[in-house]
């Protein structure tokens, strides 16, 4: 999935009707992964939808904005009334989820995300820094963004959430691999080599453990458009267990290149005094 520029994404307002959003993003969502089951993959990318614009939306919003066609977004959203994971409004024909979505997966963690640590540490740094903030994980060969607080200024790229990037060729991929043995990354560069498609420029284990050591050293990885030209990004490891399995996981702040290289060091800053506040457990007494 790339990004788009200029591309407003909805404004997190509860209050505003559907009609108010002028914003055309259907394509911003990307296709499902490949191999998924068509319905279960619309399913989580209507979840993902509403965590994106946090307020309800009418069945004709939702299948613009996916390109999903309108008769089956109307049943699969009724379905999903049916079986208690959506809520109808019928005095603004709109659909919410409802509680029922709030409470899955609550018991797989007790730590910084269920406690709301987490969420609220990305709150303050999208208010400080104004960019896109971004929480990532590892999934195969890929880094995926699994929680995206989209920028507020007009002019920025758009990132869609489930968005994937190579861990072995991304500013949050290098910061994912902190952690692992110099052997596992030689391991990772040889399948991403092997899985890639015709025409993409091979992986060099050395580059990739270059970047990796300068992370370790540094505590964070600055990329000036390595994915994507024009666009910059800064990736900050977070501690073990934040969700509670001791994986992985990485926030980063992205947004225009030129402005990102110049507030490097207050965003790094930021980074790293929000972690330490919200993300550092207490010493045991």
């Amino acid at each position: 999935m790339l990004f788009f520029f200029g591309m407003k994404p909805p404004r997190r307002d509860v209050n505003k009707s559907p009609e108010d959003d002028q914003v055309t993003q259907a394509t911003s969502y990307g296709p499902p992964a490949m191999g998924s089951v068509k319905s279960a993959g619309r399913v989580l990318r209507i979840l993902e939808f509403f965590d994106e614009i946090q307020r309800e939306a009418r069945v004709s919003e939702i299948a613009e904005r996916l390109s999903f066609p309108q008769s089956s977004t109307s049943i699969l959203l009724n379905c999903l009334v049916d079986l208690g994971y959506m809520d109808y409004l019928p005095e603004s024909r709109c659909f919410l989820p409802s509680p029922r979505v709030t409470l899955l997966g609550t018991w797989l963690d007790k730590g910084p995300i269920r406690n709301g640590s987490l969420i609220r540490m990305l709150e303050e740094i999208s208010h400080k820094t104004g960019d896109t903030v971004i929480v990532a994980a590892r999934n195969g060969i890929f880094s995926q963004y699994i929680h995206v607080l989209q920028a507020r200024s007009a002019m920025r790229f758009h990132i869609p959430h489930g968005t994937r990037r190579l861990v072995v060729r991304s500013a949050t991929g290098f910061a994912l691999l902190t952690k692992c043995p110099d052997s596992d990354i030689r391991a990772l560069c040889t399948r991403t080599n092997a899985e890639a498609p015709a025409g993409q420029a091979r992986v060099e284990f050395d580059h990739v453990l270059e970047s990796v050591r300068q992370t370790r050293r540094d505590g964070y990885y600055f990329s000036p458009g390595l994915v994507t030209a024009g666009a910059g990004s800064i990736a900050v490891p977070l501690p073990d267990g934040i969700d509670g399995r001791d994986r992985a996981i990485t926030v980063a702040v992205a947004g225009i290149l030129d402005d990102i290289a110049r507030r490097k060091d207050s965003i790094v800053t930021s980074l790293r005094e929000l972690t330490a506040r919200y993300l550092t457990r207490a010493p045991s007494s």
